[in-house]
């Protein structure tokens, strides 16, 4: 199955040269060169792709964690992960109106050292293990004046679904998505699926779709929304509520078997401050998950905080944010779980350079990692590199 995708992704940006290349021959071939250098040469081509719909982007992350719990774990744990997508316009390049690609190259590799930590939730969500992957290749289209969007490939499901747009600079996983939703086919590794977007309304959306997944069955998610704008300063607000079932074979913890499982999901985020000047904005977040602690080693979920968008008149861009994150673990004696929860308080500085470099400061404290009564609580800095260009 991966090698064709892979076939699929290669025709596909054979096909995105092709058509870039026939629409800019005329004035490849027929303009004078005028002497212009190599590097001259390769920046033109790059701002003509973008001219007819195909825009590269390259990202770099790097994070370095040390944890402070115990002498042994001060050599820290370095990893970095660079992901390289081209995304396409399809009414530019294809005259197809309504339509999008994308094509996701995904590189990440452990440098050294080990995470000493043992957290059920994870400090930094890049961590995985060293892998070169095609992460996704999808085609979406948009009829009925937009109303309607299907999308379907291979797909990062959490770019669609349990979405948490304000924590988005956060580092620990759970901060992206509930940990309740058993198999979800999101980073590392994201799995063939069918997505279909209904906006009947301008506020109101539902979602559905169906995944494939690494360990079990067909994954089924449905989530409605409805978003809204608060006040004078128009505070915009959106929330969500996700309910997914697991289908096929699984195992439960005391070894006997399962037709499937299912849980439930729920978002909402909140613009709560934002003056009539400046670019300065409040926002909050909670999210809640429930699963079946047979199957899930996450029974229940609960996270929440808060992010502020331009900390000072002269930095814009740059964001402040702190929260927390509980999961109940499963009771199940065969989860070997010793104590009822995991929870981390978290708190970031990211200071943006230019458009392409910014650093984060990232602090979080465990308390009762992975659940383990032997396992101290333990407070983690990580700091992360973020290159874009």
């Amino acid at each position: 199955m991966q090698g064709r995708i892979l076939s699929v992704a290669n025709l596909f940006l054979l096909s995105v040269l092709l058509a870039s290349s026939h629409r800019c021959s005329s004035q490849s071939l027929l303009s004078p060169a005028h002497d212009e250098d190599t590097i001259s040469l390769a920046v033109a081509g790059w701002h003509d792709l973008k001219d007819h719909g195909v825009s590269p982007q390259g990202v770099m992350i790097y994070d370095w964690s040390v944890g402070l719990h115990n002498e042994e774990s001060d050599t820290g744990f370095g990893r970095y992960s660079f992901d390289l997508s081209v995304a396409v316009d399809g009414k530019k390049l294809w005259h197809l109106e309504g339509s999008d690609a994308m094509i996701r190259l995904r590189h990440h590799l452990n440098n050294f050292g080990g995470d000493e930590v043992g957290e059920t939730q994870l400090f930094s969500n890049i961590d995985a293990n060293p892998r070169t992957t095609l992460y996704e290749a999808w085609f979406e289209q948009r009829l009925a004046g937009d109303k309607l969007r299907l999308k379907a490939g291979k797909i990062d499901a959490n770019t669609e679904f349990a979405t948490v747009q304000t924590a988005s600079d956060f580092l620990n996983s759970s901060m992206g998505y509930s940990p309740t939703i058993v198999a979800f086919p999101t980073y590392p590794e994201p799995k063939l699926g069918f997505n279909a977007f209904l906006h009947p309304t301008r506020n109101n959306s539902f979602g559905f779709g169906v995944f494939q997944t690494a360990t079990a069955g067909t994954l089924t998610v449905v989530e409605p929304a409805r978003t809204w704008n608060l006040g004078d300063s128009e505070k915009p607000g959106r929330a969500s509520v996700g309910f997914w079932r697991l289908g096929g074979n699984l195992t439960r913890f005391d070894g006997t078997n399962a037709s499937g499982t299912l849980g439930f999901y729920s978002v909402i985020e909140q613009s709560l401050w934002r003056p009539s000047r400046g670019d300065h904005n409040l926002s909050g977040f909670l999210q809640v998950g429930l699963a079946d602690g047979h199957v899930s080693p996450f029974a229940k979920h609960v996270g929440g905080g808060a992010v502020l968008q331009g900390t000072f008149r002269k930095r814009p861009q740059d964001s402040i944010g702190v929260a927390a994150t509980w999961v109940r673990l499963s009771s199940d004696p065969g989860a070997t779980f010793e104590l009822p929860g995991e929870l981390v308080y978290e708190t970031y500085y990211k200071a943006s350079f230019n458009k392409h470099v910014a650093f984060v400061q990232d602090f979080q404290y465990v308390r009762h990692a992975d659940g383990l009564r032997e396992d101290s609580d333990c407070p983690i800095f990580t700091p992360r590199l973020v290159f874009t260009f």
